[in-house]
């Protein structure tokens, strides 16, 4: 984006190289409380921001304490995002973004994009296959660290365990500047509805025949932080004056369909009208209303010691599952809710169109899905880049069992130069269909998805008027 009559005299973060910038500068992490402090599933918190504050949405991070009930005990899936069903985003009464599903979405981008564990630490619940501890810290040396397996038999509902959420996808995550001027926006409010209890919680590996028919969580002590700034200096302020502030940002759109079986495949249309469609995603999900168990090696077995993997004992001798009690074919290293599996095991062809005209040379293999995969999230065909699938995904079996999804690019991106922007279709809506055939005969049903990248400019003119394009 090209901003005019701007002063080059300010950080690089408010949109220009930083020369010299004048006076005194206050920084200052503030806390938001909620609009009240705890949530149950499918309650709606709100968090509104100071008015008048400058924010660095680069810093924001959403806390809670979580504690999991039932009589069964359930332990916690993958991400502590997971946790959130929907998230929107509203401007002086304007709502710019919301994202339905989000904590499907989530699962799916963070599977493709592997954060470090070292960065998720602080409550973000990367590796849920292990609980840490320590005992208390007395005595004259240190206290002991303890790792125990969690879907153990002999576990129990976690109770009060601290989350964080300091990574987010949607406007939070991917605005051209990290600064965002609330005096110009007026009241900015987050909106978090709260996921069901199918989605977030997995039971322990204690038997086969154990249900979850009463299980649930509460999420207590919800609160914000972030970091404000202010300058003595008026440059800032004097430069973005009532001009038109236009802030980049990436939204997403996901639409569910109809229940298919494996064997009749998947073959859905979805509409979709953005000035920048960058790219398109494929995908399925098994149908899920209730808490089942985790799905994890050792999940639905005998809860023995014995017969549970936790994550490093997977990835250092990878196995093949077996069920002790005999029935169930998942697990692997998975590690998650049944929810947010994506499952297109046995991929035999897929294909994209868009307003009845087919993308690329025909359909894929899932060979050739998993390669364009790469190509869209800009691994480049060589293992230099930052970014990788999640470590507990080590063949393409397995990803196309747990973690699939066909990806196609609707961009030009030249990191070094110049992003020619995706697909627009502004002014009237395009069909996109998205086909997939599965070898063999299975016959259990799975809920099509269909997920589209948009980017979009958030308008900030006189008066807080507030609108997207």
């Amino acid at each position: 984006m090209v901003y005019d009559d701007i002063p080059a005299q300010l950080p690089r973060d408010y949109y220009y190289a930083l020369n010299k910038l004048s006076g005194s500068v206050s920084k200052n992490v503030i806390k938001v409380q909620a609009d009240r402090s705890s949530a149950s599933p499918g309650n709606i918190t709100q968090f509104r921001l100071p008015i008048s504050a400058m924010v660095s949405l680069k810093s924001l991070a959403i806390f809670w304490e979580a504690t999991l009930t039932g009589t069964n005990p359930t332990q916690f899936g993958r991400y502590s995002s997971s946790f959130i069903k929907r998230l929107s985003i509203s401007m002086n009464g304007v709502t710019i973004s919301q994202i339905d599903d989000y904590n499907l979405l989530y699962n799916l981008m963070a599977d493709h994009n592997n954060k470090n564990k070292t960065k998720g630490i602080g409550g973000e619940f990367l590796d849920n296959s292990i609980t840490w501890g320590e005992g208390s810290i007395t005595g004259s040396d240190q206290s002991a660290i303890t790792g125990t397996d969690s879907l153990l038999a002999a576990a129990t509902n976690p109770d009060g365990v601290k989350m964080c959420v300091n990574n987010f996808l949607g406007f939070l995550g991917s605005t051209s500047t990290d600064i965002l001027p609330l005096d110009r926006v007026g009241e900015c409010i987050i909106n978090i509805q709260w996921a069901q209890p199918y989605e977030v919680c997995g039971g322990t590996a204690e038997a086969s025949s154990a249900t979850y028919s009463n299980n649930s969580y509460s999420l207590d002590k919800l609160y914000l932080t972030c970091e404000c700034f202010s300058f003595s200096d008026d440059s800032y302020y004097n430069s973005i004056g009532n001009k038109d502030l236009q802030i980049g940002f990436n939204d997403y759109l996901i639409t569910k369909f109809a229940t298919t079986t494996k064997t009749s495949g998947i073959n859905c249309t979805t509409y979709l009208s953005a000035n920048s469609i960058d790219w398109i995603a494929g995908t399925a999900i098994q149908p899920q209303t209730a808490v089942s168990t985790m799905v994890a090696y050792g999940g639905g077995g005998d809860g023995a010691s014995a017969n549970v993997i936790n994550q490093y004992e997977y990835l250092s001798n990878p196995k093949t599952y077996v069920n002790n009690n005999g029935s169930a074919k998942q697990g692997d290293g998975f590690f998650n809710v049944k929810a947010n599996m994506r499952d297109l095991q046995g991929l035999e062809s897929s294909q994209f169109s868009i307003n009845n005209k087919q993308l690329n040379y025909g359909s894929f293999d899932k060979y050739e899905v998993f390669q364009n995969n790469l190509a869209v999230l800009g691994y480049e065909n060589v293992d230099a880049s930052n970014n990788g699938l999640i470590d507990t995904c080590v063949s393409i079996f397995h990803y196309f069992k747990y973690y699939g999804a066909c990806f196609n690019s609707l961009s030009l991106v030249e990191k070094e130069g110049f992003y020619l922007s995706g697909l627009s279709s502004a002014g009237s809506s395009c069909a996109v269909n998205f086909t997939a055939k599965f070898s063999g005969n299975a016959t259990y049903d799975i809920v099509p998805v269909i997920i589209a990248k948009m980017s979009k400019v958030l308008h900030i003119k006189a008066g807080r008027m507030i609108s997207t394009e």
